[in-house]
């Protein structure tokens, strides 16, 4: 069986499996969708949301959500909060601080010289945030490259 059809399984199996809608979402392309054994079609986006509204504090379903909209994007949670593509990666870096790639992405978000305060109230520039994704992994080398264009 495939990862897309084990995790079709296990949401039958279990439909308040938060890990399930993740790994599902994430076997899919951007923009793509996908049939449960109900009946139901479900997007990318949609199985975030739902894997947000079971458990709302997986920092991946935000990153994740995050990456599926397009630049200045927003969507729409099942509780009715209207969240943007920087809340999004905001959100999942106050749930998983660790997170590199949250840093980073929420910095291509940033025009050249901007900034954003975290959920900590820690105002970060768009150079800074890439500071922080190499300081957690020193071998991101798209951080690098990044930082050296701010």
């Amino acid at each position: 069986m495939s990862q897309q059809e084990l995790s079709i399984k296990a949401i039958e199996l279990d439909p308040n499996n938060s890990n399930a809608y993740i790994c599902l979402g994430a076997t899919l392309t951007r923009g793509g969708s996908v049939k449960l054994l109900n009946g139901q079609q479900m997007s990318q986006q949609e199985l975030y949301i739902k894997a947000i509204d079971l458990d709302p504090k997986k920092s991946v379903a935000y990153f994740n959500l995050g990456i599926t909209l397009s630049r200045g994007g927003s969507v729409k949670l099942l509780n009715g909060q209207q969240m943007s593509q920087q809340e999004l990666y905001i959100k999942a870096i106050d749930l998983d601080p660790k997170k590199s790639v949250a840093y980073f992405n929420l910095g291509i978000t940033l025009s050249r010289g901007g900034s954003v305060k975290l959920l900590n109230g820690q105002q970060m520039s768009q150079q800074q945030l890439y500071i922080k994704a190499i300081d957690l992994d020193p071998n991101y080398s798209n951080a690098y490259n990044n930082l050296g264009a701010t």
